[in-house]
């Protein structure tokens, strides 16, 4: 039987047309890249989710093509900051009720300002976390401008 994580009880509230893909986490992959080989998905089409912070304790979330890198001076200027750091392992869950590894960009326990690769827009679909390791959520990009109010910029190197 599969767990309801918090991501996928936001997007059966809401009413929201969805795929759940899953994958074996005991040997499996683990990275984005290995994600995405593992399912034959384009690296283009399968978003990480990144959590970060700013000298004051904001923090914003990113999602990027998995096999992207994101370029924290474009992000700190993207939220008006002069620089981002990831946020540390032990804040994490506590932030946003995901582990490490299985964040998904909505269905956060605290609500983060979300920043999306604009990229995600070229596709009908893109594949991100659905808020577990091992789980996989198949949404429009929309749904994340929609959901987590999400705003498209460019911050990858």
């Amino acid at each position: 039987m599969q767990e309801t994580t918090n991501a996928i009880k936001l997007l059966e509230q809401e009413n929201i047309q969805y795929t759940l893909h899953t994958y074996p986490t005991e040997n499996g992959p683990v990275a984005a890249v290995d994600v995405a080989a593992y399912f034959g998905y384009s690296l283009n089409r399968l978003f990480k989710t990144l959590v970060t912070t700013d000298h004051k304790g904001s923090c914003y979330v990113f999602c990027l093509p998995a096999e992207k890198k994101m370029d924290l001076k474009k992000a700190a200027g993207i939220v008006g900051v002069n620089n981002l750091k990831m946020l540390k392992p032990e804040i994490f869950e506590e932030l946003t009720g995901y582990t490490h590894g299985g964040c998904s960009p909505f269905g956060l326990r605290t609500k983060l300002p979300v920043y999306v690769e604009q990229s995600a827009q070229s596709f009908d679909t893109i594949f991100v976390s659905g808020g577990k390791v091992g789980y996989l959520i198949e949404i429009e990009p929309k749904v994340l401008e929609d959901l987590a109010d999400a705003q498209f910029a460019e911050f990858t190197k």
